[in-house]
C-alpha cells in the first residue's frame, strides 16, 4: 500500500482478526441450529409424551431421525445459500436450460424425493391383500390365477383371463399389494439412501481430503493411511457380519457403507488441492499468512467443485444400487418395501407371466440412477467457471 511517509510497501494482515470479522451469527448456522433444536424437541415429545408421526401415518424410528437431522442440515447449507446468492442460482439454471436431458434427470429426482416423503399422503397402506395377488396393470391381462378379479373376465371356467382396471393401475404383487404402494415406498427408501449420504458422508469426505492435502507431512499420511485401511475392508464384508449381530435394518446399512464408501471421494479431493495449492493466487496468501480454513473455504473448495459434484452424485448412484442389491439378495429389513425387494419378489417362476412385479421397480432404479449421474455432469458444466466461455 502506498506510504506519504516513504515508498510503497506491503502491509502485514491478521488473518486470525479477518476471521473473527466474519459474523458468527451467519443464516445457515442459525437455520442449522434452529432446526436441531425443533427436531431435538421432537424426540423429547416422542419419547415422554406421544409418537410422533411426520405425515400421515408415517410413525418415525431411529432411522428417521437421522434423516430429519440430514434434511435439516441439507436444508442449512443447500436451500439456504441458494436463496441468498439467487443471482448465481439464475446464471446456473440459465446454463442447465440449454441442457434438457439434465433438466429432465433433475425433474425425474425431484419427483422420487417428493414421493418419498409425501407417500404416506398419497397412499395409505392397504395391507396384505392376497384375494387381489398377480393383478395385471390397465390395458393389460393375464391368466395366472387371480381369486378376485376387479377387472374384466374372459374365457371359461378352465381358462379365466383377468384383465387389469384402474383400481390397480399399475397392478398388484404377489402378495395382493399395489405397485404404484411399492413404488413410493420404494421411493422413500431411495430418499433415506440419498439423504443420509449427502448430509453425513460427503462432508466427512470432502473434509478429510482437504485436511490432508492441505497440511500435508504428519496428517496427510495418518489420513491417507486410515483412507488406504477403509478401502481395503470390503463395506459388504462389514455389513454382512454386522448383519450377524443385529438386526438387519437400513441404518446399519447405511452405517456400513457410510463408513466405508468415502474413501475414493477423499482421495479425489486431495489430489485436486495438492495442483490448487500451487496455484499463484493461493501461494500468495500463504504467502501473506492465511490460515488454512482461510484457503479452504475462499481459494480451494469453489475450484475442486467440477471434480467433486461428478464424483458425489456417482457415489450416490452406486449407493442406491448397492442397497437395492441387498435388499434383492434379501438382506434387508423386511417391513421397507425397497426397489430391490420387490424386484425379488416378482422373480418367480412365472415371472415372464407377471413382469409387471419386477419392470416398474427395475425401470425407477434405473432412472433414478441414470439420473444421478446425467444431473452430477451437467452440474460440473454448469458450476464450472470456465463454463461462460
Amino acid at each position: 500500500m502506498s506510504s506519504p511517509d516513504g515508498p510503497p510497501q506491503f502491509r502485514r494482515v491478521d488473518w486470525d482478526e479477518v476471521d473473527r470479522s466474519r459474523s458468527l451469527v451467519t443464516p445457515e448456522r442459525a437455520a442449522l441450529v434452529g432446526g436441531l433444536l425443533f427436531v431435538a424437541a421432537l424426540y423429547w415429545y416422542d419419547t415422554s409424551i406421544a409418537h410422533v408421526y411426520l405425515i400421515g401415518e408415517w410413525n418415525v424410528d431411529p432411522l428417521d431421525w437421522a434423516l430429519l437431522v440430514a434434511l435439516v442440515g441439507l436444508a442449512a447449507y443447500g436451500v439456504v445459500p441458494t436463496v441468498r446468492r439467487r443471482e448465481r442460482v439464475a446464471r446456473v439454471l440459465g446454463r442447465l436450460r440449454s441442457r434438457p436431458v439434465t433438466l429432465a434427470a433433475g425433474g425425474y429426482l425431484s419427483v422420487v424425493v417428493l414421493a418419498g416423503l409425501l407417500g404416506p399422503l398419497l397412499y395409505q397402506d392397504p395391507g396384505l391383500q392376497f384375494q387381489y395377488a398377480n393383478h395385471p396393470p390397465v390395458g393389460f391381462a393375464t391368466d395366472v390365477g387371480v381369486d378376485e378379479c376387479l377387472g374384466t373376465v374372459t374365457g371359461d371356467v378352465f381358462d379365466r383371463t383377468c384383465h387389469g382396471t384402474l383400481a390397480f393401475p399399475l397392478g398388484t404383487n404377489e402378495r395382493g399389494l399395489p405397485m404404484s404402494y411399492l413404488l413410493l415406498t420404494g421411493a422413500r427408501v431411495a430418499v433415506y439412501v440419498l439423504a443420509v449420504t449427502a448430509a453425513f458422508v460427503l462432508p466427512l469426505a470432502t473434509v478429510v481430503g482437504v485436511v490432508a492435502g492441505l497440511h500435508g507431512g504428519l496428517v496427510d499420511d495418518l489420513l491417507m493411511g486410515y483412507v488406504d485401511l477403509q478401502l481395503c475392508l470390503p463395506a459388504m464384508i462389514v455389513y454382512l457380519v454386522a448383519n450377524t449381530y443385529w438386526h438387519t435394518s437400513l441404518f446399519v446399512l447405511l452405517v456400513t457403507f457410510g463408513l466405508f464408501s468415502w474413501g475414493g471421494i477423499a482421495r479425489l479431493v486431495r489430489s485436486e488441492v495438492l495442483q490448487r495449492r500451487e496455484a499463484g493466487h493461493v501461494r500468495v496468501a500463504r504467502g501473506f499468512g492465511a490460515p488454512w480454513r482461510y484457503l479452504a473455504r475462499r481459494h480451494i473448495l469453489p475450484n475442486v467443485t467440477s471434480t467433486l459434484v461428478p464424483a458425489v452424485f456417482q457415489l450416490l448412484a452406486l449407493l442406491l444400487l448397492v442397497e437395492a442389491g441387498v435388499a434383492f439378495l434379501g438382506f434387508h429389513d423386511v417391513s421397507l418395501y425397497s426397489w430391490g425387494a420387490t424386484i425379488s419378489g416378482g422373480l418367480g417362476g412365472n415371472a415372464y407371466r407377471v413382469w409387471w412385479m419386477s419392470t416398474f421397480p427395475a425401470l425407477a432404479l434405473v432412472a433414478a440412477m441414470v439420473s444421478l449421474k446425467l444431473l452430477g455432469d451437467g452440474l460440473r458444466d454448469a458450476l464450472d467457471p470456465r463454463g461462460e466461455r
